[in-house]
């Protein structure tokens, strides 16, 4: 990415210099990305070195393309904010890695979409019974789903949860892991097909394209309303959704997919609580702290047959830029990936 704008007329494929770990000594790391190291900036050091096989497409590649990502990103960079790689270098701390095949985020200039990229912090080994392709899309939707259902919204075996957005890459996670906790799931989506895709994960799909969803949702749970709403989208239906929550209802954002919209400051009047759910704000060892324990228990769910990665479909490098566009179009349900080493 060079310049601004659509990804379908921005996107190059280009040849650029790989990074090195002699390279990686004088930079360090801040909320865009990988920056030159600076007087009170200490170099980053959790990193490894990876022989790419699969990225992952998500909504930030379209919008740090259009410049509209809420924090400026320098150009040029390689798009991709996650993947599967084996590692073929690695910092001290991660030398127990080499050959490993693993999970990782990725960060401007050095996103996953190139044959080597460089995971950093969020870097777990892949389980022997996941593909490429599963892996690659995995870390992101997986622990922000956890860490919004679980963790910040304490969704329990019983309750009836709205997840909106839901056949989306995060969306698709979210219903997945309130169904694991045992919770009744109502998915609400933007067309039939996206509404079957939910029902095969077993919510009950509400099409907001089809109607008032809103007193949709009133209709399937007999004019009771949900507790607990999880929300990777905001905007308009976002604030629309508050409507069908019950008193003391809890409104879990995790994404603004819709826009940023001005919350009602009158959610005192039911007792609602507005729980914000991201994973970057933490202090560093905090975050790692975290992830671990997020990571041991969505394995444990894998292992138990209650979550999977779900990869709609995978891609070559010149077919991302239409990819992009229909997932920015909302085109897409579950994951896109993009294969970038050949299958063995």
């Amino acid at each position: 990415m060079h310049g601004f704008g659509e990804p379908e007329d921005t996107f190059v494929v280009d040849d650029v210099p790989e990074p090195t770990p002699a390279e990686l000594g004088g930079m360090s790391m801040d909320l865009s990305g990988w920056v030159p190291v600076t007087p009170g900036r200490e170099p980053f050091v959790d990193w490894v070195l990876l022989r790419m096989l699969v990225g992952a497409l998500a909504l930030p590649d379209v919008t740090m393309s259009r410049g509209t990502y809420p924090v400026p990103v320098a150009r040029p960079y390689t798009s991709g904010q996650e993947g599967v790689g084996v590692v073929v270098d690695a910092a001290p701390g991660r030398r127990g890695l080499l050959g490993k095949r693993v999970a990782a985020v990725t960060m401007q200039p050095w996103g996953s979409l190139a044959p080597v990229s460089l995971g950093v912090s969020t870097i777990f080994e892949v389980p022997d019974g996941m593909t490429d392709e599963e892996a690659g899309g995995f870390l992101i939707p997986a622990h922000t789903a956890y860490h919004a259902a679980v963790r910040r919204g304490q969704v329990r075996a019983g309750e009836t949860v709205a997840v909106l957005g839901a056949a989306g890459g995060l969306g698709s996670a979210l219903v997945q892991i309130c169904l694991a906790q045992d919770a009744r799931v109502i998915a609400v989506v933007g067309n039939a097909a996206k509404a079957a895709f939910c029902a095969r994960l077993g919510a009950e799909p509400v099409d907001h394209s089809a109607g008032d969803f809103v007193a949709a949702v009133r209709d399937l749970t007999g004019g009771r309303g949900v507790d607990v709403i999880v929300d990777p989208v905001q905007g308009e239906s976002g604030a629309a959704a508050r409507a069908f929550l019950v008193p003391d209802g809890r409104h879990v954002v995790c994404g603004h997919a819709g826009g940023l919209v001005p919350h009602d400051p009158h959610f005192y009047l039911y007792n609602h609580t507005l729980v914000g759910a991201t994973l970057g704000s933490y202090p560093r060892d905090e975050m790692t702290r975290i992830h671990a324990e997020t990571h041991a228990a969505l394995l444990a769910l894998v292992a138990a047959g209650r979550y999977r990665p779900i990869v709609e479909r995978s891609v070559a490098f010149d077919e991302v830029p239409a990819a992009l566009t229909d997932l920015a179009a909302r085109r897409t349900t579950g994951r896109v990936v993009v294969r970038i080493a050949p299958a063995d």
